[in-house]
């Protein structure tokens, strides 16, 4: 027993050389083994807690034997490779099963320990005749350099398997991904057509009250059923959010999405809100990227209407809607002067439901849709000061996208 089996056996565990087949790589290198020191055995022993696993073997069938039976037990306990040119005359192996005859006639035994990179040994690289024999210093150092590749393959099946098994962990949690988006989408749509029918009916009887003349001519009454209706806004704004978020990074459509026309639409749809704030918009010369087209609408609608929404009160509103190409693909930027967000709170804001002013309207999903919609397209969004004040929102784009 080693001084630290515990943490041996766990190694072996690790490297799972017992629980799969054999790299067959390790058949060339127990016939080189055996070529090299000119000797018509060779194994590799893996030595579990009460077995002696033979997983490639040269001169016989590789097979597996009692620990306490086997040679290269009381090997890896040795600091330093063990050379017996006859292991009768041995003390360790004198009375050895496969040296006694019980089992074996084995005389000549050389083996050279399977030390992994952390320290603990899994096992030999072993050579054995019948006969009394010696080996020179080159077939010594080529028996040492044979285990050190055995490791080197066993660790390199190892993170193969690790490789192999992250890669279906991401298959599966895609899959997943996919069918939690399209339930999400689904609930998410089944929810806002249930709410948006009574929600219609409370506008639309709010718009009625308002139209009764006891009503009108009442203050109070007429305060009440403006509140109801400014509520009532809010919730179908905040239902609409919802919805976005949900389609949001879902299922991409990709194409060719030339910018500067999807820019120039989003400016058109948001005209009545521009023209009320006395809002200036420039659309500067913009890229074709390969995106989703309606999704990164979405986005670029998104965060013009923040800047609009978060103007500055002391100078006039100005959004400019640039690009500049980066080494992986794009950087575009919607630049405004409005009031801007303070450091700490950047990363935040792209939270769900989060507000940083509860006085502006809003439902405090539209960053977080923002930054959905550009980690799906394989990108992401940050939040910057714009020099002299305000906020620049940067989504980058991967330019090596292809569509489907």
């Amino acid at each position: 027993m080693t001084a630290d089996e515990p943490e041996r056996l766990r190694a072996l565990e690790r490297y799972g050389i017992l629980t799969a087949p054999a790299p067959p790589d390790l058949a060339s290198i127990v016939e080189l083994a055996a070529y090299t020191c000119q000797v018509p055995h060779a194994v590799i022993n893996i030595i579990s807690a009460e077995h002696a696993n033979m997983i490639a073997a040269i001169g016989f069938e590789p097979t597996q034997c009692a620990r306490s039976d086997s040679m290269c037990a009381a090997t890896i306990v040795e600091p330093a490779p063990v050379l017996v040119p006859d292991a009768r005359l041995d003390p360790r192996f004198a009375d050895n099963p496969y040296v006694s005859g019980v089992l074996g006639d084995i005389r000549f035994y050389a083996a050279s320990q399977l030390r992994t990179p952390e320290g603990p040994v899994l096992g030999t690289l072993c050579v054995f005749d019948t006969q009394v024999r010696r080996l020179t210093a080159p077939q010594r150092d080529a028996l040492d350099k044979l285990a050190r590749m055995v490791v080197d393959i066993l660790d390199l099946n190892r993170h193969q398997r690790l490789l192999h098994q992250a890669l279906r962990a991401a298959d599966e949690a895609r899959s997943e991904l996919e069918r939690s988006n399209a339930a999400l989408q689904q609930f998410a749509g089944q929810v806002s057509h249930d709410l948006k029918n009574p929600l219609t009916g409370i506008l639309g009887h709010a718009d009625n009250l308002i139209d009764i003349p006891a009503i009108a001519n009442d203050p109070d009454a007429s305060f009440c059923a403006r509140r109801v209706i400014r509520s009532a806004n809010r919730m179908r704004t905040m239902i609409e959010d919802v919805l976005a978020l949900a389609g949001a990074g879902g299922q991409l459509h990709l194409e060719a999405v030339d910018l500067n026309a999807l820019a120039s639409a989003v400016v058109e749809d948001l005209d009545l809100p521009i023209r009320t704030h006395g809002a200036r918009v420039t659309v500067e010369s913009l890229p074709v990227v390969v995106a989703d087209p309606t999704q990164l609408r979405v986005l670029l609608q998104n965060l013009v209407s923040n800047a609009l929404k978060f103007r500055s009160r002391e100078r006039g509103c100005r959004i400019v809607i640039t690009a500049e190409a980066n080494p992986r693909g794009w950087d575009i930027a919607v630049i405004d002067n409005g009031c801007g967000i303070p450091p700490q709170d950047r990363q935040r804001v792209m939270e769900m439901f989060t507000r940083l002013d509860r006085d502006v309207e809003g439902s405090g999903i539209g960053l977080a849709t923002c930054q959905r919609i550009a980690t799906a397209h394989g990108g992401s969004l940050r939040l910057e000061e714009t020099p002299g004040g305000g906020t620049t929102a940067v989504v980058t784009l991967p330019g090596d996208t292809t569509p489907d």
